[in-house]
């Protein structure tokens, strides 16, 4: 017979589960990777670069820090070829050369540029996973299940933050260095088959617009025209990408502040402040599906308003517990329970605003394409919308850290807490006021 025969399989590899589950898994693997290295950076540094211990430090954060400039360097440019490219999936098994490549000059660097360019290398093809990934599932389900989809994605990038780094601290103790590698190896691996065997759905074409449509709209512009000035100045995407920014800031300022905080106002050890990231982010895991779900339900902004005022008010608490200038809480008993609660508190409503950019922008786009048919280009503009978002979270990548830690040196842990909670209270009334919200206008050539 002279017709194509189907792929092997191809009714489950196309399947709107199997999609989303190969890139859950991307995901996964992308920040198990990211944060894999962290525990054993010092091995790295002074066993095999040979490196003096007074250094650690500043490589430790250097290296941390290039994770971020790179993505947001190469981040626009992901999502702009991605949108041109006849499909997802090329992006997305092309990134698996990178990803390879960078982890095996991780693990195998004798040199601080082997090194560096590793994790370059791994940044960019992790850049892709967020970006491509993120937007083969908001094409992969339905406007209503959005939300849903992408709390599932979340609680899976969550369990790669919570196990690379434990993964990697317990194995270099108990196997030693080249074994612990045997771990992200297994793991690309699976990630490897299942890029490999998922086949992308077809998109819908979108809808014809009426005689009388047509009459009344301007041809559509040529592809790729106005995208970035037509979706920056829209209020829900300002809006939505200043909450992530922030978002991923504070996030990522534990990091830098929570470990020296504990030790110096509780005599914590690294065990306890393990145990307190556990605290932090196990509740996403379990959180993250019903945030989604809700978000579907009863729309964006209340949920996340309501999400930004409690964790700007568990913020307070995080700065006020074991200060001995706070009555009450600065005692012995007090202070670190108060601080654990905290904890706990801040990774359970912690979900209902993480994840608001990537439905809002794409929520926007969606609207301007049903409005203008064709308006970004046969590719449509979700790889350059999660462009942004990645963008976005990789300046508070780069921006938590820096500011958390500046802060705290210069006026303490506590008021560096406060600060930000003054961010979240000052988000809050920005997401109420035009998430969900703000009309999509027409487009002027």
């Amino acid at each position: 017979m002279g017709t194509d025969s189907p792929a092997t399989g191809a009714s489950w590899r196309s399947s709107r589960y199997f999609v989303i589950g190969t890139m859950c898994i991307a995901l996964f693997a992308e920040l198990f990777l990211y944060g894999f290295i962290v525990p054993i950076l010092g091995y790295m540094f002074e066993q095999r670069l040979h490196r003096a211990p007074s250094e650690t430090q500043n490589l430790t954060s250097a290296i941390l820090a290039v994770h971020g400039y790179a993505s947001v360097m190469a981040g626009p440019l992901i999502g702009h070829f991605a949108d041109k490219a006849p499909t997802r999936k090329t992006p997305l098994v092309l990134s698996l050369a990178g990803c390879i490549a960078g982890t095996v000059l991780v693990a195998c660097a004798r040199s601080l540029p082997a090194l560096f360019l590793g994790r370059v290398l791994q940044s960019i093809a992790g850049a892709v996973v967020w970006i491509v990934g993120l937007a083969t599932v908001a094409d992969a389900v339905p406007r209503d299940r959005l939300g849903t989809a992408m709390g599932v994605v979340m609680t899976f990038a969550n369990a790669g933050t919570i196990s690379g780094p434990m993964v990697s601290g317990l194995l270099l103790e108990w196997a030693g260095y080249w074994a612990t590698w045997s771990v992200p190896l297994v793991v690309l691996g699976v990630d490897i088959v299942l890029r490999m065997l998922m086949v992308e759905r077809a998109a819908a074409p979108p809808a014809a617009p009426s005689e009388e449509t047509t009459a009344l709209l301007d041809p559509p512009p040529a592809a790729g025209a106005n995208f970035w000035t037509t979706i920056l100045r829209h209020r829900r995407v300002a809006v939505a990408l200043a909450a992530q920014v922030t978002n991923v800031s504070v996030s990522v300022s534990f990091h830098a502040t929570l470990p020296l905080h504990v030790r110096a106002a509780f005599g914590w050890s690294p065990v306890l402040v393990g145990a307190a990231f556990t605290c932090l982010t196990v509740p996403g895991l379990v959180i993250s599906p019903f945030a989604g779900w809700l978000r579907d339900r009863v729309g964006v902004r209340v949920p996340t308003t309501a999400a930004f005022v409690l964790q700007g008010v568990v913020l307070v608490l995080l700065g006020a517990a074991g200060n001995e200038r706070v009555p009450g809480l600065g005692t012995v008993r007090a202070g670190p329970a108060l601080y654990t609660a905290a904890l706990v508190g801040f990774g359970i409503v912690r979900p209902f605003s993480s994840g608001v950019a990537s439905i809002e922008v794409t929520e926007v786009v969606k609207d301007y394409q049903e409005k203008r048919p064709g308006i970004f280009g046969p590719g449509g503009g979700l790889s350059r919308v999660f462009s942004m978002v990645d963008v976005a979270s990789s300046l508070g990548l780069t921006i938590g850290p820096v500011v958390a830690g500046a802060l705290t040196e210069t006026v303490g842990y506590t008021l560096m807490s406060w600060f930000w909670s003054v961010m979240f209270f000052i988000l809050a009334v920005f997401v109420f006021s035009f998430s969900g919200r703000a009309p999509v206008q027409e487009v002027t050539e």
